[in-house]
């Protein structure tokens, strides 16, 4: 495969929405803290989707790009990791209820499923002592987004 670099108005279309996927990050962080705990709920959920809704316009404008300059659709749909796409629309997921649950201590679901015992084990995991110090937690998140 012919390697190339990103065409210019494509990189500054690129960097302009991630830039803008790292503010709604931002404001994710912001609306946690105790002092606006009143809107939490609904701006941290707004922010997110944002965020999440801005990326995948950053991926479509890549494989668009892609898919004009003759990349098979396979192989653009292994890139952009279809198999693992799922809607919003559907709501939580039961490893999310899972995880939730182990994270405010509720008890864990009756099931004896693998699935929801290891999801429920992760969200312990944040309720004990959590996975990182935040500290940690913003530095890695500013390499990713410094570095990709």
């Amino acid at each position: 495969m012919e390697e190339t670099q990103m065409p210019e108005p494509l990189r500054q279309a690129v960097h302009q929405l991630v830039s803008e996927v790292v503010m709604n990050c931002q404001e994710v962080l912001r609306y946690t803290e105790p002092d606006i705990a009143r809107d939490w709920k609904r701006m941290t959920m707004i922010r997110a989707t944002d965020a999440s809704d801005t990326m995948d316009m950053a991926s479509m404008l890549i494989a668009a790009y892609c898919q004009r300059t003759g990349m098979a659709l396979d192989t653009l749909a292994s890139y952009l990791q279809t198999r693992q796409q799922r809607s919003r629309a559907a709501g939580p997921r039961d490893a999310d209820r899972h995880e939730v649950a182990g994270m405010l201590g509720t008890p864990r679901p009756a099931d004896d499923d693998q699935d929801a015992k290891m999801w429920f084990s992760v969200g312990q995991g944040y309720a004990e002592d959590g996975l990182m110090s935040e500290p940690d937690e913003q530095r890695l998140f500013t390499e990713a987004c410094l570095h990709g």
